[in-house]
C-alpha cells in the first residue's frame, strides 16, 4: 500500500517517512502541497497524509483536488494539524479529509488510524474487484448470447428458389435481444418466412427466441406427418399449434413475442400471412409504384390462451417487394430525440423498392445508421426483404433444383 506524505518541515517529514516505512508501507514524500499534487497525478496512492499549513498549496487545497479528480480507487486522507477548533474540523471534513492527527503525532495513535484507513481502502478495492468480476461475467454472458443469436436465431436466407430473391440482416443492439427469423423452403414452389421479436433483452430473451423458433419447426413437422403428402399445413395451422404449445410458458415467464408468419406461393401468386401483433409488413407494388401496409388483428403470442389466429391472403405480381422488420428499426432514436418511424422506412422502400433485395437491405441499414449517427442501438434492428423476380437470374438458373423437387410449370 503506497502512502504520500506532504510536510514542509524537513525533520518532521523524515521522522514520519521512517516510521511508516518501518510499518511496511511504500512511502513517497513531498516538501509542500504543490509538489505533493504533482506526485499524486503521476502515480497511484492509497493514503495521503498532509500537513495543514504549507507554502504554495496548503493541505486543504491538496485534499480538495484529490477529491475532485477521477481516481481509480478511493484515497484515504489524513490531516496533520495543531488546529482542533470545531470550525477547523468542519472545514477539514468539508474539504474531504477522512481523519485528523494532532502534531506532533503519537506513533501508536498514527498506527491505529492508518490501520483503520487501510481497512477502508482494502474494502473498497475488494468491492471494485467484485464489480470487475461481475462485469466480466456479464461480458461472457453477452458473448454467449451473441453466439445464440447468430447460430440459433438467424437462419441463412435461401438462394435456390427461382422467382424469389431473399435478403436479411440484423444490427445487434448494445444488449442481446430476442429477434429471430427463419425460412422454410418447400417443394411446391413455396417459401415460408418467419420473423419474430421476443419481449425483453439479454440471454433470457435470446433463449426464448430460440425455443420459439424451434417450436415452429416441430409444429410444421408434426402437421406435415398428419396431413396428406401433397398438402402443406397452412400458416394459421402452424401458428395455432405453436400458440397452444408456447403461450402458457410465455405467460408464466411474463413475456410475449410479436411475430409474422408469411408464405409465398409462386404458382398461385399470392402471399398468405399470420400477423401476431408484429409491425406492419410493407408491400411495394412495382408496376403501380404504390405501397400497401399489411396488418392483421391477432395479439402477440403469449397474451391469451383463447386467441384464435387467422391468416390473410394478399396477391402479388412479378417485381413486387415485401419488407418485414422488427420495431427496433422504427424505434431507432437520434441525438435530437426523434424516431426513425414507419413513414421514413416506407419512403425508403418506395424510392428503392425496385432494387435487388441485397441492395435494398444495404440502403435501409445505411439510412438507419446515418439517421442515428451511431452503429450502437438500444434494440436489435432486424429486416427481411423478399422480392418476386420478373425472370430468374442467370445465377439462379444455374442452381435450379431437380424436377423431382420442384414443379416448374
Amino acid at each position: 500500500m503506497r502512502i504520500l506524505i506532504a510536510e514542509d518541515d524537513a525533520v518532521s517529514r523524515r521522522l514520519l517517512q521512517a516510521f511508516l516505512e518501518r510499518l511496511g508501507y511504500e512511502v513517497v514524500a513531498a516538501a509542500n502541497g504543490a509538489e505533493a499534487w504533482r506526485l499524486f497525478q503521476a502515480k497511484e496512492f492509497h493514503i495521503v497524509i498532509s500537513d495543514w499549513i504549507m507554502p504554495e498549496m496548503d493541505g486543504l487545497e491538496l485534499i480538495r483536488r484529490i477529491r475532485d479528480c477521477q481516481c481509480p480507487s478511493y484515497v484515504y486522507t489524513i490531516l496533520l494539524t495543531a488546529k482542533f477548533r470545531k470550525e477547523d474540523l468542519v472545514a477539514g471534513m468539508e474539504a474531504g479529509a477522512d481523519d485528523f492527527i494532532a502534531k506532533p503525532f503519537h506513533q501508536d495513535e498514527l498506527r491505529v488510524r492508518l490501520r483503520a484507513g487501510q481497512r477502508i481502502v482494502e474494502l473498497e478495492m475488494a468491492l471494485l474487484s467484485s464489480l470487475n468480476e461481475l462485469k466480466l461475467a456479464r461480458q461472457r454472458e453477452m458473448e454467449m448470447g451473441a453466439r445464440i443469436q447468430k447460430n440459433l436465431l438467424q437462419s441463412r436466407p435461401p438462394r435456390t428458389l427461382p422467382g424469389l430473391r431473399v435478403s436479411a440482416f440484423t444490427l445487434p443492439s448494445q444488449q442481446i435481444d430476442g429477434d429471430f427469423y427463419d425460412f422454410y423452403l418447400h417443394r411446391h414452389r413455396c417459401l415460408d418466412v418467419i420473423i419474430g421479436d421476443v419481449m425483453g433483452k439479454g440471454v433470457p430473451a435470446a433463449l426464448l427466441g430460440a425455443g420459439l423458433k424451434n417450436s415452429f419447426s416441430r409444429a410444421f413437422s408434426q402437421l406435415l406427418i398428419s396431413l396428406d403428402r401433397d398438402r402443406l399445413p397452412e400458416p394459421e395451422e402452424i401458428v395455432s399449434l405453436v400458440h397452444a404449445e408456447m403461450t402458457r410458458q410465455f405467460m408464466r415467464l411474463e413475456s410475449f413475442s410479436t411475430l409474422c408468419y408469411a408464405r409465398f406461393d409462386l404458382d398461385r401468386r399470392h402471399m398468405v400471412f399470420v400477423d401476431c401483433g408484429h409491425p406492419k409488413t410493407i408491400h411495394f407494388r412495382e408496376r403501380a409504384g404504390s405501397i400497401n401496409l399489411l396488418k392483421g388483428e391477432n395479439l402477440p403470442l403469449g397474451f391469451s390462451e383463447r386467441e384464435v389466429y387467422r391468416q390473410i391472403s394478399v396477391p402479388f405480381e412479378l417485381g413486387d417487394t415485401f419488407v418485414f422488420y422488427s420495431d427496433g428499426m422504427t424505434d431507432t432514436e437520434n441525438e435530437s430525440g426523434e424516431f426513425f418511424e414507419e413513414d421514413r422506412l416506407i419512403e425508403l422502400v418506395r424510392h428503392y423498392g425496385e432494387l435487388d433485395p441485397d441492395e435494398l437491405i444495404d440502403r435501409i441499414r445505411l439510412a438507419v445508421v446515418d439517421f442515428s449517427h451511431s452503429e450502437s442501438f438500444a434494440d436489435d434492428l432486424t429486416c427481411v426483404v423478399v422480392k418476386i423476380e420478373k425472370w430468374p437470374s442467370q445465377r439462379q438458373t444455374s442452381e435450379l433444383p431437380d424436377e423431382d423437387s420442384y414443379d416448374l410449370r
